[in-house]
């Protein structure tokens, strides 16, 4: 089943409606797994990190339908589902890879670091 593409934009609904705030959807998108999974350079806006980020925009509202979906499956459980908030733009490692809905540069498949191999 897919997921990862309606995350955001699901989440993001929840947070216009009042049952999330925005600060929650920010650690449990990248802070909280970063710290969970102790991944390095990852989670924050900051000097030394990754410069991984979405631009989105809150009052933007859309139609999540399966031509949208980008996976293999080609379908979401959400097809006709409006919702408020919507992701404009993504950067992987400071390199934009999307922006309105189109991929712009492919991501590099660099791994992931972890805070254990940075100490050795």
């Amino acid at each position: 089943m897919t997921g990862v593409q309606t995350l955001v934009p699901l989440m993001l609904d929840h947070v216009n409606a009042g049952r999330l705030s925005l600060a929650r959807f920010v650690d449990l998108t990248s802070a909280g797994p970063a710290r969970l999974y102790n991944i390095a350079c990852k989670g924050r806006i900051a000097a030394g990190y990754d410069a991984d980020f979405t631009v989105v925009d809150l009052k933007r509202s859309e139609t999540i339908t399966n031509k949208w979906v980008a996976s293999r499956a080609g379908w979401t459980p959400y097809d006709g589902v409006r919702v408020t908030g919507w992701p404009v733009g993504t950067f992987v490692r400071g390199k934009r890879v999307m922006w309105q809905g189109e991929v712009t540069t492919p991501s590099t498949g660099e791994p992931v670091r972890f805070l254990e191999t940075l100490k050795a």
